[in-house]
């Protein structure tokens, strides 16, 4: 990410502000689930509560069952697409969504960014620009209006920033690209470890798991 960032820096914090976030892709808020559709079980919603900056944790969502993904086609993410926190205390905190095999909803006051089929081949500029502190701030500050947080997805497209040319958006994305799949690939690792640790160490700490014989 450190060098994602400092190619940005080289390539585009001395340009001027020509155009805004909507000049690059939509955003929209995810689809409200009805409460009644909640299960233990089916398929992963993806909540506010699962962004952490530059983290998305797959480990603590919502489920619906299987039979309601047809009516939520457009919120359908895969491996990196860009969420974004569109209210409440983590207003403005982004996340890429890593690999996964798992079908992946996001629920409203998520912001899923558009990029298109292959996000990932896009998702370079838009989070490095998003990295961009006046550009962070202006998120936030656009949402403190009133006593809950709030932004919207119109709001959050009109927010300036550097648009440089085609070529040169193309030329640092296709740079970057394999950075980024780095990062989401091992964001995916580190959630399967957490998952296995999750799993044993509860056995261990009950005895359940015996390792004492193991010879390291």
């Amino acid at each position: 990410m450190e060098q994602a960032l400092t190619l940005y820096t080289t390539h585009f914090t001395t340009l001027e502000k020509n155009g805004c976030i909507g000049d690059y892709c939509s955003i929209k808020s995810g689809f409200a689930f009805k409460s009644s559709w909640w299960t233990d079980s089916g398929i992963k919603v993806i909540k506010i509560g699962s962004i952490n900056q530059d983290n998305l944790n797959l480990l603590e969502c919502s489920y619906v069952d299987e039979n309601k993904i047809n009516k939520v086609n457009d919120f359908k993410v895969r491996a990196g697409d860009l969420l974004i926190a569109m209210t409440g205390a983590t207003i403005g905190k982004f996340a890429m969504v890593p690999y996964s095999s798992e079908t992946l909803l996001v629920n409203q006051r998520v912001g899923k960014f558009f990029l298109g089929n292959k996000p990932v081949e896009k998702l370079p500029f838009i989070y490095c620009t998003l990295k961009q502190p006046d550009v962070y701030y202006e998120i936030v500050n656009r949402g403190q209006g009133s006593a809950q947080p709030n932004i919207s997805g119109s709001d959050i497209m009109s927010i300036p920033c550097v648009i440089p040319s085609k070529e040169a958006i193309d030329e640092f994305n296709c740079i970057n690209q394999p950075l980024f799949d780095l990062i989401i690939s091992n964001q995916r690792e580190n959630q399967q470890l957490s998952k296995i640790r999750d799993t044993i160490l509860p056995k261990l700490m009950s005895g359940e798991l015996d390792v004492s014989d193991i010879d390291l």
